[in-house]
């Protein structure tokens, strides 16, 4: 299931957004959840603990804008899609500037959103979702919203960073591997892996996630698991920083 969020102090378009979203074909198969607030500061209370696959921000709006907000998304997830819709052109450029996925007017939502929702799944969301097999069906799983990993046997859980329950499936640790491969998940111990985007910071033995929650290091693993960690690190500053 994706999750979205929509940010408009005006309760007509909270609406419209929320329709769209919920209406589009393709989350019809997987399923699609719309939480809506109507301030920036609620929306930035809830991302503290929970990871959206995509957020449609309001540019105008009372105590804080949607331009301040995308500012401090982007220092809590990086990489989350940011979609700004405004009835005001001018603040465009500013909002790439902040790294937008699109600029949507509002008096053309019904014509723009679409494409822009085709774009979102195509770019963003497609590569990051895995299909598994889950009591004789299939089920899709965006990894950017799994926060760590779970191995019992041939038994593979995944949790997630908001409160959406624990996903258990049957496949194979060399299953498991090849599904990750490539992708900023690092195995801790023998029996679990850690998604790096939500890690909050490492101590001994342990990572620390944003939500609060704790996976466990191995003794044995905990020197190259670290050195790993920290390489990791590097590099996302590094990307971070050119922008």
């Amino acid at each position: 299931m994706y999750r979205f969020t929509v940010c408009d102090d005006d309760s007509f378009y909270r609406w419209q957004l929320a329709r769209l979203l919920r209406s589009f074909e393709p989350w019809q198969k997987t399923g699609c959840r719309v939480d809506c607030f109507s301030e920036a500061a609620q929306l930035l209370a809830e991302c503290e603990h929970c990871r959206y696959d995509a957020v449609f921000l309001d540019v105008q709006m009372p105590r804080m804008n949607g331009l301040e907000a995308a500012r401090q998304l982007r220092a809590l997830w990086p990489w989350v899609p940011l979609v700004f819709v405004s009835a005001f052109c001018e603040y465009a450029p500013e909002g790439y500037g902040l790294r937008a996925f699109r600029y949507l007017c509002k008096d053309r939502l019904e014509q723009c959103m679409g494409p822009c929702l085709e774009d979102l799944l195509a770019q963003h969301l497609a590569p990051c979702t895995l299909e598994l097999p889950v009591d004789g069906e299939v089920c899709r799983v965006n990894l950017a919203r799994v926060e760590s990993i779970r191995l019992d046997g041939h038994t593979v859980e995944f949790r997630f960073a908001d409160n959406t329950l624990p996903l258990p499936c049957r496949i194979s640790l060399a299953r498991l591997e090849q599904l990750l491969e490539g992708r900023p998940f690092l195995r801790t111990q023998r029996s679990y892996y850690v998604n790096l985007c939500q890690v909050q910071r490492l101590r001994r033995f342990e990572f620390v996630l944003r939500s609060g929650r704790g996976v466990p290091v191995s003794e044995r693993r905990y020197g190259r698991v670290r050195a790993e960690y920290l390489e990791w690190q590097a590099r996302f500053e590094e990307w971070a920083a050119r922008f």
